[in-house]
């Protein structure tokens, strides 16, 4: 175990509570009662009933041989976490937001609004970076000391030594709760961030504020209008009334403020139409009444209603040497090499040769397990290198998702990062991957060019071809290049069980497997060995993957979502981002994105450093020719879109209603009056038939003749 490391009592056990995160801090040697015992620091957070600190670091020390039965028992009594957390509790909302992301766009949106360096100087103020440097020079001197407090009989007493009598801005307990966290999650700087996620996360609709009307003000005033506090309950009841499959959100909001309301339109100053009440009584803006139903009912259940569940559903793709006699743990060593497919791919659309398949294979030299793919087209790049190091990291149904592969159907059970891998000299093996990841996953060895034997676990898992002799000759595959991935896939996986990895097996794992019934292949090794805890894997969060594996792009945004080439991508989640809301206002809108080749199916967008998936829709793309204009009008261009748009908006849906007004007045009946029926209409009989040809005219032709 290393320090850090986080550990959970599910029943609780002994001194240890159950749902609270504790952490291993390291082993030390303490004397009771005369001998020499091996002990493990064990440290915890606990929340403080203190205005002024809300948590507090705890420790306790438990005999190493206690540790470890607790951890082999069964059932357990103390177990390792899924999920290692890389924040400390009280940022455990935000622990996969990407900070340092964040503070980037920070400073290059201050940088663009204040473009003065004494003026910046000026407004910055203390950013999060600041704020956790300045914590971190406080325990500068406990840092110093780090390997001696770990050690120290009491380590909070040794914190506390470390601060200056006096400064209260160094009180003991603040500093070891920062030493801690600090050490604990990685010497992460972020761990040290006060928590402010949760700021201003109060309800609007709470008594206090039932009568104050939030968001951007009105044109009309910034008091015009009311809150819809009061409002919620008759807004729904109104919506659940007149929705139905073709009611639009806007002819919703118009009928029942003309039915149920009694608003009326009028002619205001400007010429314009315009709601009003003609007693001044409340009544719900456009803006009001779609964000209380989407807050209440949720943006798919309105979706539903409007196009129906039809619509929803279809939218919803010579023997050098025994090579693993050095390795005991999984993922100990990885070697990675890459093979071209000896078939060529057809284009989606001819019967044309498409370019040649690269797929680069990562193998587990201990288990001989294939723990990821990666693919690149016409050559062997560093994209199909990061695109396997990908498929390692993550579980294998996202993988099977993204490839468009039932789960189901892919028995692949392996996922982890190794902390070293070896590669070869090939034109991306090292030059191109290696380069940008190795400080995170560094590569141990680099491999002589064309030496199978030197990293003879992968080579063998390449398919082999029989050579031939004569002209030469290539085979054209039926296969589009997306099938042959998909192949390539279930190739990978097939091989975990279809190995015989006999000859790897010890005694003891002999006798094992002969005891639980298991075969000798890398899927059963895998989880034999797993399963007693002999990894040497690192597990990544879905996220922290796609950031370190996946290409970062920027990709415009318009009305139908995230452009990438002529796709557009998008999602329930991502509609309801402020990058959705600011269509139409902000020119040439942007976002950071990630891609990964040969994946078209979803890409990735950050947005305020967390990422949100995005999938490939069907709509056709608009047209952005309004978007176009010189740099230096973009602001007062959006502005005074954004007014245009607001006044044209309130003067469609008050004409819209005149209209319907007065047609009622005129015919005795509802604009839409009338009701859906289920089938087909059937043809007209008797007197409906004959008034459809006295409306035709044929009747007195008839009588005529």
């Amino acid at each position: 175990m290393y320090v850090g490391i986080q550990f959970e009592a599910p029943e609780g056990f002994e001194s240890f509570r159950k749902d609270v995160r504790y952490y291993f801090a390291g082993d030390r040697a303490e004397v009771r009662d005369g001998q020499t015992l091996n002990t493990v620091l064990v440290v915890w957070f606990s929340a403080s009933n203190k205005q002024w600190q809300k948590w507090r670091a705890r420790t306790l020390t438990i005999p190493r041989r206690d540790l470890e039965a607790a951890l082999t028992a069964t059932p357990q009594r103390l177990r390792i976490l899924p999920k290692q957390f890389t924040l400390p509790p009280w940022m455990e909302e935000v622990d996969d937001v990407n900070f340092d992301e964040i503070e980037e766009r920070r400073a290059k949106a201050h940088k663009i609004a204040a473009p003065n360096v004494a003026e910046q100087v000026i407004n910055k103020g203390s950013t999060c970076r600041q704020q956790v440097e300045a914590r971190l020079g406080k325990i500068a001197a406990a840092m110093e000391k780090c390997v001696d407090i770990l050690l120290a009989p009491n380590p909070l007493k040794a914190i506390a030594e470390t601060a200056y009598d006096g400064d209260k801005s160094k009180h003991p307990h603040r500093l070891q709760l920062w030493f801690f966290a600090y050490v604990l999650h990685g010497q992460n700087q972020w761990a040290l961030k006060q928590p402010t996620h949760r700021n201003g996360l109060w309800n609007r609709g709470d008594e206090a504020h039932k009568e104050t009307k939030f968001g951007r003000p009105a044109l009309a005033g910034s008091c015009f209008g009311w809150s819809s506090a009061s409002m919620r309950k008759d807004i729904v009841d109104y919506y659940l009334e007149y929705c139905g499959e073709g009611n639009t959100m806007v002819w919703i909001h118009r009928t029942p403020l003309r039915e149920k309301y009694r608003c009326i339109s009028i002619k205001a100053a400007d010429g314009n139409d315009t709601w009003t009440h003609p007693q001044n009584k409340r009544f719900p803006s456009y803006g009001q009444f779609r964000s209380v139903v989407v807050d209440e009912l949720g943006l798919e259940f309105v979706q539903t209603k409007v196009y129906g569940a039809a619509r929803m559903k279809a939218n919803a793709t010579s023997n050098d040497g025994c090579h693993t006699a050095q390795y005991a743990n999984l993922l100990e060593e990885l070697q990675v090499d890459a093979y071209f497919v000896s078939e060529r791919p057809k284009s989606n659309n001819s019967d044309d040769p498409a370019d040649r398949l690269a797929v680069a294979e990562a193998v587990c030299v201990t288990s001989g397990a294939v723990v990821g793919v990666g693919f690149s087209l016409g050559s062997e790049t560093g994209e199909a290198y990061r695109s396997m190091l990908f498929c390692m990291a993550v579980p294998k149904d996202y993988i099977a998702r993204l490839y468009g592969i039932p789960p189901e159907k892919l028995n692949w059970t392996m996922q982890g990062i190794s902390a070293a891998f070896t590669s070869d000299r090939g034109p991306a093996g090292h030059r191109k991957i290696a380069e940008r990841l190795e400080q995170q996953f560094p590569v141990k060895t680099i491999a002589p060019s064309y030496d199978g034997q030197a990293k003879a676990p992968v080579e063998a898992t390449h398919p082999r071809d029989v050579s031939l002799q004569g002209a030469p000759t290539w085979i054209q595959s039926d296969l589009t290049v997306i099938k042959m991935v998909k192949r390539e896939i279930f190739r990978a996986a097939s091989r975990n069980h279809t190995k015989d990895i006999s000859r790897r097996l010890s005694d003891e794992a002999i006798a094992d497997f002969a005891a639980e019934k298991r075969v000798a292949t890398p899927h059963h090794y895998w989880d034999y060995l797993e399963k007693r805890l002999r990894t040497s894997a690192r597990h990544l969060s879905l996220e922290e993957a796609v950031r370190s594996f996946w290409t970062p792009i920027s990709l415009p945004v318009d009305r139908d979502g995230v452009r990438f080439r002529h796709r557009h991508y998008s999602s329930t989640a991502f509609k309801a981002t402020y990058f959705m809301k600011q269509v139409g206002s902000v020119p040439k809108l942007e976002i950071r994105a990630y891609t990964l080749s040969l994946v078209v199916r979803s890409i990735w967008v950050e947005v305020k450093g967390r990422l949100i998936e995005i999938e490939a829709t069907r709509r056709t793309r608009t047209g952005d020719e309004e978007m176009l204009v010189p740099i230096g009008e973009l602001e007062a261009a959006a502005n005074a879109l954004a007014a245009l748009r607001s006044r044209t908006r309130v003067s469609i849906q008050a004409a819209t209603n005149r209209t319907e007004a007065d047609f009622e007045e005129v015919a005795g009946v509802a604009w839409s009056a009338g009701k859906r029926r289920s089938g087909t209409p059937k043809r007209p009989s008797g007197t409906a038939a004959h008034e459809s040809r006295v409306l035709k005219g044929l009747a007195a032709k008839k009588a005529a003749a």
